[in-house]
């Protein structure tokens, strides 16, 4: 034991990055806050009646099918200390803020963002250890067409944390009822950050429409980045859409969480001055 205080395993390791992150915030961060103030800002997804009730821990031995679907979750998801590309795409951001951000402030709410992500690296880097620690350390580039749009704007980047990281905080909502423990424990931080996440693109945005032209710009991109936002919730007749609702991996179809997401995401727009486009035009999954 050191003098004066605990053991250095007496504190857990994230609840000194929550520590620190109370110091030196940049422009009221987390962003969170302010959109959870009115109340739950995101709806809530009820899993269907007389879906059998499993639940699996870390040490639980995994039915085959439930394990295969828990580890393309987390393919998708991406997010991992262990994965080359997620820390690639990390720095593409930072370098993207670096060439397009308009203040000082942008960055420094660029880099909160940046700093939270990490976080959620480490979380689900552990998650990946307890199921399979060789996936935990593979390389798995992010296949989603959405993060592979060119962003040559400010706007650009503005659209993509309010949509794509929107999206996370969606599918973070539904697993609040997953039947794997770790991923339900977790859920409830990572969906508020995300939702943090995409407020920050929303106060870019809402920067960027204050005057007709870029009102005009953000406009003539949202049929880049609005079927994009939309497909990255997969195909509404995809066959694994079932087996991971009756696992318990999920609440809802592609179908229905795609719905809700459109719905919070149009009230977004109109709100801007935007007009929400027509969702099967540009779409690539349906």
């Amino acid at each position: 034991m050191t003098a004066g205080g605990p053991a250095p395993n007496d504190v857990p390791d994230l609840d000194v990055v929550d520590d620190v992150g109370r110091r030196g915030r940049a422009g009221g961060w987390p962003l969170w806050r302010q959109a959870y103030a009115q109340g739950d800002p995101l709806p809530r997804f009820a899993p269907p009646p007389g879906r059998p009730a499993y639940r699996f821990d870390e040490d639980d031995a995994l039915p085959g099918e439930y394990r295969d679907l828990l580890l393309k979750m987390l393919r998708h998801e991406g997010e991992r200390a262990g994965n080359k590309s997620f820390l690639g795409f990390m720095g593409t951001c930072l370098d993207l803020a670096e060439a397009l951000s308009p203040s000082l402030e942008a960055r420094l709410l660029k880099a909160e963002y940046l700093a939270e992500e990490l976080k959620h690296a480490i979380m689900f880097h552990r998650l990946a250890v307890g199921l399979d620690p060789d996936f935990a350390l593979r390389d798995v580039p992010y296949a989603h067409y959405a993060f592979h749009l060119p962003r040559e704007t400010w706007a650009d980047d503005a659209f993509f944390h309010f949509l794509v990281d929107l999206n996370g905080a969606f599918h973070a909502r539904d697993w609040r009822e997953s039947s794997y423990v770790p991923l339900a424990k977790m859920s409830a931080t990572v969906e508020r950050d995300e939702v943090g996440h995409s407020e920050m693109g929303y106060r870019f945005l809402q920067e960027i429409c204050a005057d007709a032209r870029g009102r005009a710009l953000a406009a003539a991109l949202l049929a880049k980045w609005y079927p994009a936002a939309l497909d990255m919730f997969g195909r509404s007749d995809s066959p694994n859409a079932p087996k991971f609702v009756r696992w318990g991996l999920k609440s809802v179809g592609n179908a229905e969480i795609r719905k809700a997401y459109k719905r919070y995401v149009d009230a977004k727009l109109v709100a801007l001055g935007l007009e929400p486009p027509d969702e099967r035009r540009h779409r690539r999954f349906l």
